[in-house]
């Protein structure tokens, strides 16, 4: 029997309160449909996604000693992934992010904050369980524990991912260690320059980087591996919910990477879970399993 890929996480963890809106209002005000408080941030929410799969999970990140802390903290080991990197700040305030998702289009809106729980430091990461991994995940966020994770992954030949979503500071530089690089659509046009998601995806393949890709939404995703242009097409489903689609893709294409797959197998596969993700209400309410993803995948095209 083969082992279970190990993925390790570094990154933003927070809880999320979200709610379901007939339309998103400005200077107005609206009776929701339905509301949800769920755990979420982009790292930890790839860490549950890979879990769900089937992956072993390690987190590293910060949280307040608040009761928000304890049941992002909860919500996570529920779900299978390992905690013991999340360190618990007394006196502080937990992450969160406050959603607004639209009824008709499941398109959202986030307004986020990293609370008051300072970040990780270098040497609090888990560097034994950093070098056993199959990948390093990252985030962006607990950036100075993130670049000396970076390192030490490189160093002991672990493949670093890392989801480009938001300018942190640091940026170029934690960029120059990830061997997969995959930017939303927005994220790639700010840092790049570039309009066109194809331009922007060559320039941000840049050598140690083996394969980078954008991901388009509702357009799907494209990939570069330095030669070709690989380019993947949506899948159909009845969207409710698009918060967490991004976090979720990259939970699975890591976790495809580490059981073998090719990068065009890894993104159609990621495109699968990311999918199924939007059909219903919340960031990982519907995250498949691999039963469940391989059942869908049967059926496509």
């Amino acid at each position: 029997m083969n082992k279970l890929p190990f993925i390790t996480g570094i990154g933003y963890c927070g809880m999320d309160y979200l709610c379901r809106v007939p339309y998103i209002p400005l200077d107005d005000k609206v009776e929701l449909c339905e509301s949800l408080i769920q755990g979420g941030g982009p790292c930890a929410t790839a860490l549950v996604a890979a879990a769900r799969l089937g992956a072993r999970t390690y987190l590293c990140g910060t949280v307040g000693d608040d009761d928000r802390g304890a049941q992002i903290v909860k919500g996570l080991a529920d779900e299978g992934v390992d905690t013991q990197g999340v360190k618990v700040r007394r006196g502080a305030e937990s992450p969160a992010g406050f959603c607004w998702i639209e009824q008709q289009s499941g398109k959202r809106s986030i307004a986020w904050t990293r609370g008051g729980a300072k970040p990780l430091s270098p040497r609090e990461i888990g560097r034994d369980l950093i070098r056993k991994s199959d990948v390093l995940h990252l985030d962006g966020h607990q950036t100075q524990a993130a670049l000396a994770a970076s390192q030490l992954a490189r160093q002991s030949g672990v493949a670093v991912s890392i989801d480009a979503g938001t300018l942190v500071p640091e940026i170029n530089e934690l960029l120059a260690r990830c061997d997969i690089v995959i930017a939303s659509e927005k994220f790639a046009a700010r840092y790049t320059g570039e309009a066109s998601p194809h331009k922007a995806l060559k320039r941000l393949f840049a050598a140690p980087c083996r394969f980078a890709a954008v991901t388009l939404g509702k357009k799907g995703s494209v990939g570069f591996d330095g030669k070709t242009l690989i380019k993947c097409p949506p899948m159909d489903v009845p969207v409710v919910d698009t918060t967490g689609a991004g976090d979720v893709y990259h939970g699975a294409f890591v976790y495809a990477y580490a059981t073998g797959r090719t990068w065009p197998e890894c993104m159609h596969f990621a495109t699968a879970v990311a999918a199924l993700k939007c059909t219903a209400f919340g960031g990982r309410t519907a995250i498949p399993d691999l039963k469940t993803t391989d059942r869908f995948l049967r059926k496509q095209p």
